[in-house]
């Protein structure tokens, strides 16, 4: 696993994934995000933060007193991240905008790992399309998130009320 970008910074690894059913899914194909719009349409891919070789998503993020950015990996179910600036903390909500336009990322569902958690949508199109776009859980190191095409969220929860 690659722990430093090629410019020298770390690659933080948020949470250690420990449950035998994440580790039997890691080796499946994963979705590998090619193309990422905030809701204004700006691109959030950034080359020049690559994640297991492939370019992240540029995130800024916010909570009182704390304001920072961080590049999270584009690969499905990889929740690695390159803290840019400001702090993460683990179980911590934090409101997710774009890093150009400073537009806040829409809410799709709310998250059940905690009350006030939320699962952001950040669109695979300029126009936010919420049946063409991903989403995950805006609490840092939120093990019910993960990277999936909106529509199949929407599906889980008509089906059976959870992620």
């Amino acid at each position: 696993m690659q722990r430093f970008s090629k410019d020298g910074r770390l690659i933080f690894p948020i949470h250690e994934r420990e449950n035998k059913e994440l580790k039997h899914k890691e080796h499946k194909i994963r979705y590998v995000i090619q193309k990422a719009y905030c809701p204004n349409g700006c691109n959030i891919m950034d080359p020049e933060h690559k994640i297991h070789d492939v370019a992240g998503l540029r995130i800024k993020f916010k909570r009182p007193g704390v304001e920072g950015e961080f590049v999270i990996s584009a690969i499905e179910g990889d929740f690695d991240k390159i803290i840019l600036s400001g702090i993460l903390k683990d179980g911590v909500k934090d409101d997710l905008y774009c890093p150009h336009c400073n537009a806040m990322f829409k809410i799709l569902v709310n998250c059940d790992c905690k009350p006030d958690a939320d699962m952001i949508v950040i669109g695979l199109t300029p126009k936010l399309d919420f049946n063409n776009a991903i989403t995950f859980c805006n609490v840092t190191g939120c093990n019910t998130g993960t990277f999936v095409k909106s529509g199949d969220v929407i599906r889980h929860i008509r089906l059976d009320n959870s992620f």
